[in-house]
């Protein structure tokens, strides 16, 4: 197998410890093939305005720029534990905070740097690896048009 198989690796990230072993064997591989690596983490706006949603419009008085706020500082400590994570290997990353459906931005982001493999855990911070998996991994895996990888977190039997 060519040594440099893979020039550009696409890491994404949400902060969870699944989304960490992700990031490790991702620096793992642009060492292995002196790769380029960047990391993503995208937030959702959408996924948290939905959580709230209300029969009846003054239900609930939600700060929406609070949690804007939240989430934005959430993704930036993702991606710097990303890099201090890459770093420790010994690789540096070039971050990519973005805001949309993981699921689109991940494949755009990858398309626009153009990453010859997108690596991603196979569950993120809700843990629900049914619903994530048929989500985000599953999307990436299915509509890439890229090498995907998957990267399971150690299983605590």
């Amino acid at each position: 197998m060519d040594k440099e198989m893979f020039s550009t690796i696409l890491v994404a990230t949400d902060g969870s410890s699944e989304s960490l072993e992700a990031v490790r064997a991702a620096a793992e591989e642009a060492l292995r093939h002196n790769a380029v690596l960047h990391t993503i983490c995208v937030t959702n706006p959408g996924a948290v305005q939905s959580m709230f949603v209300s029969p009846q419009a003054d239900a609930i008085d939600v700060n929406y720029e609070l949690i804007t706020e939240f989430l934005a500082e959430e993704a930036k400590r993702a991606l710097e534990d990303a890099e201090k994570e890459a770093g420790s290997k010994g690789v540096s990353v070039i971050p990519h905070p973005v805001w949309g459906d993981p699921r689109e931005e991940i494949l755009r982001c990858a398309e626009e740097i153009g990453a010859d493999c997108i690596m991603v855990g196979s569950t993120g911070k809700t843990g629900l690896e049914a619903l994530l998996l048929g989500s985000v991994s599953s999307a990436v895996v299915t509509h890439a048009r890229t090498n995907t990888m998957i990267i399971r977190g150690k299983r605590k039997d």
